[in-house]
């Protein structure tokens, strides 16, 4: 079995390149690997990594081995600049004035990560008077050495909302639910949690976009199941029925 455009295929993988005789490592799911090359990052989910064939935002190089590649197996390859974050790219290098860097709250220190007009990228070097930004991507011109495994392909509607969930909401699988509304619309419901996420907005607009674009979606009943305590349902009863009095016993004007 080949995977074709639109298949959700689960996947594990690790992305190195080469720094003289070693290999860094710079991205992975796997939490083992993250933690034994130093880039574990707490606030990540590490578990298989989605991708949708064809409408992912994977380099080409491994969207192009998925295709050819089935449930179980694994693959290990050299990913070119074309075929990953492209040519490293001298105009990408941008001077600022410190006086605008001031004005943004960044503070001019060499190496530090900034974003500026929506762009993430790094401070190379400062003059009396100048920052040079460096808005390449970091793997920009770099061949990447790409350990892959494909651990799953998720068939159903079920599956595939609640992976796209996940996407932007770090919720349990098992706390969302899912049902068909008629043709081209589902309910979905979420836990009481999403109203405790930041940025709830656009997190679901972004989850919309992809029911839309991905699964031909049409339509979204959203329901936040929320969980009322008995003393907070008793004191919300109490205070109607003492709102309730208080409004028979205002005399009419």
């Amino acid at each position: 079995m080949t995977f074709k455009d639109g298949d959700f295929v689960l996947i594990n993988y690790v992305i190195s390149v080469k720094d003289g005789d070693r290999e860094i490592v710079e991205d992975t799911n796997k939490e083992d690997v993250a933690k034994s090359a130093g880039i574990y990052d707490s606030n990540r989910r590490y578990e298989p990594y989605l991708v949708v064939i064809g409408r992912s935002q994977v380099i080409k190089a491994i969207d192009e081995q998925l295709r050819d590649m089935d449930v179980g197996q694994r693959k290990e390859f050299t990913a070119t600049p074309d075929k990953a974050y492209g040519p490293y790219r001298s105009d990408l290098i941008i001077r600022l004035p410190i006086k605008q860097l001031n004005r943004y709250g960044i503070p001019p220190v060499v190496g530090r990560r900034v974003e500026v007009g929506g762009r993430i990228g790094v401070i190379r070097s400062v003059t009396e008077r100048f920052a040079y930004i460096d808005f390449n991507h970091p793997l920009a011109g770099r061949d990447l050495k790409v350990e892959l495994e494909v651990v799953g392909k998720l068939e159903t509607l079920d599956d595939k909302v609640k992976y796209l969930v996940t996407r932007y909401m770090p919720l349990d699988r098992n706390s969302i639910g899912v049902s068909q509304q008629g043709e081209g619309s589902i309910e979905l419901q979420l836990p009481q949690e999403v109203l405790g996420l930041s940025d709830l907005e656009s997190r679901l607009q972004l989850l919309l976009g992809d029911l839309s674009s991905l699964l031909g979606i049409k339509g979204v009943k959203l329901v936040v199941n929320v969980a009322l305590s008995q003393q907070g349902a008793q004191a919300s009863g109490q205070q109607a029925s003492q709102q309730q009095q208080e409004a028979q016993a205002t005399p009419q004007s």
